[in-house]
């Protein structure tokens, strides 16, 4: 897999601390942080506890004077900054890590000059930041399992809920939920818009059985929606979250290659 660099520019003012170590174990996911910058006023006392943060995470802070109350000068530095790395450093792509609407034609202009943008920040985010990413990710959903102890395991009962039969009257284990995958906190409801844009994606990328590969599908849903994460919605991965959809998809899983590997096919039902 290719080892893209990406340049990871911090808005201080616009995003809790406890979440950047978290954010970067996420942009390792895609490719390595060359460079970690984070922008604020530091020497506000308010600031003083990312002390420990920036220096655990090996992030350079840049200093910027809040010159007028009122106009948040951390937003000019960052974009400056951004603009200057785009023409003269070698990355793949950036991280604009803030809650803020204000960076949304720097997002804009750095996809147009064909540098990847991922966005990180929190669930109020303004929405024209959001799409203006090639993805983005609510801080919200990073470190959960660290911040949340896991629950103790239920006594299993004698009555279980009776799996879905497909309509040819016959059980099939693609039909149930795979095991060791429970619903987790859902940030976004499963509703009706988001179940239709599922439908149509399955279909956008189907072969003429109605079968699509499961990969593309995922891929395709980035695109329609930069913030699409099946964490969003609680589940770990794309597989666990269709599966649960069983009113609305079949799923296949097909072997692929050597050592048991098998590819996830999914088509509406």
């Amino acid at each position: 897999m290719e080892n893209k660099k990406f340049a990871v520019l911090i808005d201080a003012d616009n995003i809790s601390r406890a979440k950047i170590r978290y954010i970067l174990d996420e942009i390792a996911r895609w490719g390595s942080p060359v460079i970690k910058r984070a922008y604020g006023d530091w020497t506000s006392p308010a600031m003083s506890a990312w002390k420990s943060v920036l220096l655990d995470n090996s992030v350079i802070p840049v200093q910027q004077y809040a010159y007028t109350t009122g106009k948040n000068a951390t937003d000019s530095a960052l974009i400056i900054d951004a603009m200057d790395i785009l023409h003269r450093e070698n990355v793949d792509g950036f991280c604009i890590v803030s809650s803020d609407s204000d960076f949304t034609r720097l997002s804009s202009r750095i996809r147009e000059s064909g540098r990847e943008v991922l966005g990180f920040g929190e669930r109020k985010t303004p929405a024209p930041f959001v799409k203006s990413c090639d993805r983005f990710v609510f801080v919200e959903i990073l470190g959960q399992s660290e911040e949340t102890p896991a629950a103790p395991a239920s006594p299993i009962k004698k009555e279980e809920k009776k799996p879905p039969v497909s309509a040819g009257g016959v059980v099939s284990a693609n039909d149930v939920p795979a095991a060791g995958q429970k619903k987790g906190k859902s940030l976004l409801p499963i509703d009706e818009a988001f179940k239709s844009l599922l439908v149509s994606t399955v279909n956008d990328v189907a072969d003429e059985d109605g079968w699509a590969f499961l990969g593309v599908v995922g891929n395709v849903l980035v695109k329609k929606m930069p913030e699409f994460d099946p964490r969003n919605y609680g589940f770990p991965k794309l597989t666990p979250l269709i599966r649960s959809l069983f009113d609305l998809f079949e799923v296949e899983e097909r072997p692929f290659g050597e050592h048991n590997l098998k590819h996830i096919y999914v088509r509406n039902r």
